[in-house]
């Protein structure tokens, strides 16, 4: 057996000399995800056994080829949740809890009401919504299966599957017809201009799914389609991320259907939500 310290140390050595640009963070991810606290990494003096290490050591690997920790781990936090991730899911961010935050401080003050949600990936948006507007129901809607099956372990984990309901459906084909007029739309959609794509680091332009990413030639696409086609009610809310530079343009367009255009900037002082509501009382 080997002591912990002893195996932490060799590990970020590893993936330091892969390049990894955040070998400690990653190695203590895996050990906490393995059921070491951060006490337990802290003084070291933990023995591991040869099982254990040998499931770090694979998962090391894992995260030196630049495989995303959290999908090594299969999973990470969010709004202080544990949610699984794959493949077929982006990786929640904290930019992300932003748009979050600003839904819920819209909407904190009313009752029962409707969600639709654009994008389910792993579900992040549309089960913090629902944990933290107990009289929410939401709809998310998402064009891979696979991301749909992840968000609705999810839902089921985090104790919200019978107020959110996950469905398979591909939104260039607009708004589904049995959709009632929402008190909200929320949306993370895809932003990234199709060019860039190519260039973005490997950990994601390699291992996150492309589907979420590519937003069209100037990465608007999206919320052009969101935007001119939105049922929502009279005084209903839109929120959307956008990705650095996009939300002046993103409020232009909301400006020709709805009022109250605000903009919202995430921890690092980028603009990263905007947010609207349809004209009407």
């Amino acid at each position: 057996m080997v002591s912990l310290k002893e195996l932490r140390t060799n590990a970020v050595k590893i993936l330091e000399a892969a390049g990894n640009d955040s070998p400690s963070a990653d190695v203590d991810f895996i050990l906490q995800t393995m059921g070491f606290s951060k006490t337990d990494i802290i003084i070291g003096d933990k023995t591991v056994n040869a099982d254990a290490e040998t499931q770090f050591l694979h998962s090391v690997e894992r995260v030196k080829s630049g495989e995303p920790v959290q999908y090594v781990a299969g999973g990470c936090e969010f709004m202080s949740m544990w949610f699984a991730v794959s493949p077929a899911t982006l990786i929640p961010r904290c930019d992300t809890e932003i748009l979050v935050g600003r839904v819920i401080e819209l909407c904190k003050d009313k009752d029962n009401i409707r969600i639709f949600e654009v994008g389910s990936g792993s579900g992040c948006i549309a089960i913090s919504l629902a944990r933290f507007l107990p009289g929410a129901r939401v709809v998310s809607v998402d064009i891979s299966a696979d991301a749909l099956q992840i968000a609705r372990q999810n839902a089921e984990s985090l104790g919200v599957s019978d107020r959110v309901s996950f469905m398979e459906w591909d939104i260039k084909k607009g708004f589904p017809e049995f959709l009632e007029s929402p008190d909200v739309i929320v949306s993370n959609p895809p932003y990234i201009p199709k060019a860039d794509v190519i260039e973005l680091d490997k950990k994601v332009k390699d291992f996150e799914p492309l589907t979420a990413l590519d937003g069209g030639e100037d990465g608007l696409d999206f919320y052009r389609l969101i935007s001119e086609l939105a049922p929502l009610k009279n005084g209903g809310i839109i929120a959307f991320e956008v990705g650095i530079g996009q939300a002046d343009a993103v409020a232009e367009m909301l400006n020709e259907r709805f009022v109250d255009v605000e903009i919202t900037k995430d921890l690092s002082k980028v603009d990263r939500v905007v947010t609207a509501k349809m004209q009407g009382d």
